[in-house]
Formats: C-alpha cells, sequence, structure tokens
C-alpha cells in the first residue's frame, strides 16, 4: 500500500514540475483570486459580515463528518471544498470592509482548527477497524503542531505585540510545512481514494510532527539565542 500511494505522488509531483502545469496552475490560482476578490465585494455589498461567512463554512464544514461517516465521499468532498472557499472569502469580505478585527482573526482560527479535526474524525467513523489509529495519529501530530504555533503565537505577540508569528528569522523554520494546502491537497485525495487513507494519515502526522519540532526549534533561536547576539 504504502509503495502504490508513494509511486503515485512521485508521478503527481513530476507532473507538478512540469512548465506547462506550473503556467496552468498560476493561471488557475488567478483566476481563483479573481472570483474570491469578486465574491467577498458582493457579499459586502449585501450587508453581509466576514464571521458570518465564517460561521457558515464552518457549519457546511461539519456536514461532511455525517456524509464521511456513511462513506459518501463524493458529497463529503463537495462540502469540504465549499467550506474551505468560505475561508478564503471571509477575508476578502473582511478587506471590502476596510477593517480585519483581533476577534475576526481568532474565529477564523479556532474554526478552521476545529473543522480539520472533525474531517480526520470523519475518516475514523467511516471504518472504525482500519482507520481509527491513523485518524488518532494524525490527530496527534495535528494536535502537537496546532498547539506548539499557537503558544508561539501568545509569546511572540507579547514580546513584539505582532498578529502573526514572525518564525521566518529563523534557521530551523522551513516555511508552510502540513498547513492548509498541503492538508487541503490529502483532504481532496482521501476523499477520491478512501482506502489510502491509513498511509497518507501517518504521512501527514509525521509532518505535523516535524512542524511541531521545527516551531519549538524556531522558539529557542528567537527567544534564547537570537536576544544574546543582540546584546
Amino acid at each position: 500500500m504504502l509503495k502504490d500511494v508513494k509511486a503515485t505522488l512521485n508521478k503527481f509531483a513530476a507532473k507538478v514540475n512540469n512548465s506547462r502545469t506550473k503556467a496552468a496552475v498560476a493561471r488557475m490560482r488567478n483566476d481563483a483570486g479573481r472570483f474570491v476578490n469578486l465574491s467577498g465585494k458582493k457579499l459586502y455589498e449585501w450587508g453581509i459580515p466576514a464571521n458570518a461567512v465564517s460561521i457558515f463554512g464552518f457549519l457546511i464544514g461539519m456536514l461532511a463528518i455525517n456524509f464521511l461517516a456513511m462513506e459518501m465521499y463524493l458529497t463529503a468532498l463537495l462540502l469540504i471544498l465549499i467550506n474551505r472557499l468560505c475561508d478564503a472569502i471571509d477575508g476578502a469580505v473582511a478587506r471590502q470592509a476596510g477593517k480585519i478585527t483581533d476577534f475576526g482573526v481568532f474565529l477564523d482560527a479556532a474554526l478552521d482548527y476545529a473543522f480539520y479535526a472533525g474531517v480526520i474524525f470523519g475518516f475514523a467513523l467511516a471504518y472504525p477497524a482500519q482507520n481509527a489509529v491513523a485518524a488518532s495519529f494524525l490527530l496527534f501530530g495535528f494536535s502537537a503542531s496546532a498547539s506548539a504555533m499557537l503558544a508561539y503565537a501568545v509569546i511572540d505577540y507579547k514580546n513584539k505585540q505582532q498578529k502573526t508569528p514572525d518564525l521566518e528569522q529563523s534557521p530551523f523554520y522551513l516555511g508552510g510545512l502540513a498547513q492548509g494546502c498541503e492538508t487541503l491537497t490529502a483532504l481532496v485525495i482521501l476523499c477520491i481514494v478512501p482506502g489510502w487513507f491509513m498511509p497518507i494519515a501517518i504521512i501527514l502526522g509525521c509532518w505535523c510532527l516535524i512542524k511541531a519540532v521545527m516551531i519549538v526549534s524556531t522558539a529557542y533561536y528567537n527567544f534564547v539565542i537570537a536576544p544574546k547576539g543582540r546584546k
């Protein structure tokens, strides 16, 4: 099973690295960005607040748990994609309003974490005998990375009054590993090929744990080593 998954992922990576594929992805990203901004503008004109979009998207995403448990994976995938679309549009609405509030940032992050955890739970319900252990491991890794990121953000905000954690200055931080894009890609693949849940969940769980270790190393560098160098 792991060999089949690895071979398929290698073929997918080779296609993604193709120049034509990169150009097509760039065009799709630009088109998606325009659609999101246009949708955000329309919703703002209709008087719909960004937080309402966030909550609506979250509720739609929670419905995916039920369909995953019933092994109706394509319906669940549709709900997952709607959730992610709402997650993009709520930011566009906030930008149209000219204000991104602290509560809005908090609500968006909290609902995202709950949504991803809920989807993992849905896959465990679909086939408990096969998926429960892998889902538990993925939730373990997911919780570790999320806790490390949130703890880092609290200290960084206290020290610098920043609303986003500044991780890039550390040589230990490797970017957005196991963040939204990778996680969404994995969920799409799992809804299309649910039999791959165990190996993909294990791989993604390991990525999350690696990210947690990177954030801890980054915290030590930024909070302990870097201040000594500035003295």
